[in-house]
């Protein structure tokens, strides 16, 4: 896939961005997924129950940058919450670089509220982002 503005958000290049991310893929504990329509379009890395909170965080949810503003990451979430989340969990968290505001109204628009800043294992300082499912 291509991700050469995610990558540079993460201050990594492209190749930096996969290499670490295909390793995050293969970390026990979490479920990867990969959505292909004509070549691969997503991917998406889940860790279902979190050992210090309890809930599922969405650890990546990436969208070719080719596919920006056609709606597909609006339908592939959509399909990502009701197939692979909500039979698991109600409280969901992720993670966003706080000068991405694209990902973050990306978010809002899901559902998800803004709860704290924090900081990941690699140092980074994000916004968690929160959605809970009564």
């Amino acid at each position: 896939m291509r991700q050469r503005v995610f990558a540079s958000l993460n201050r990594q290049t492209p190749e930096a961005f996969r290499d670490e991310n295909l390793t995050d893929f293969e970390a026990d504990g979490t479920v990867s997924l990969v959505f292909e329509e004509r070549g691969i379009v997503a991917v998406a890395d889940l860790l279902k129950q979190h050992p210090v909170d309890g809930s599922l965080w969405l650890g990546l949810f990436i969208v070719d940058e080719r596919l920006y503003g056609t709606g597909i990451a609006t339908r592939l979430y959509e399909q990502l919450e009701h197939v692979y989340m909500r039979p698991f969990q109600t409280v969901f968290r992720l993670g966003v670089l706080p000068h991405n505001e694209r990902a973050r109204r990306f978010w809002e628009r899901q559902g998800y509220v803004y709860e704290k800043g924090s900081v990941t294992a690699r140092g980074d300082y994000v916004h968690v982002l929160k959605k809970v499912i009564s």
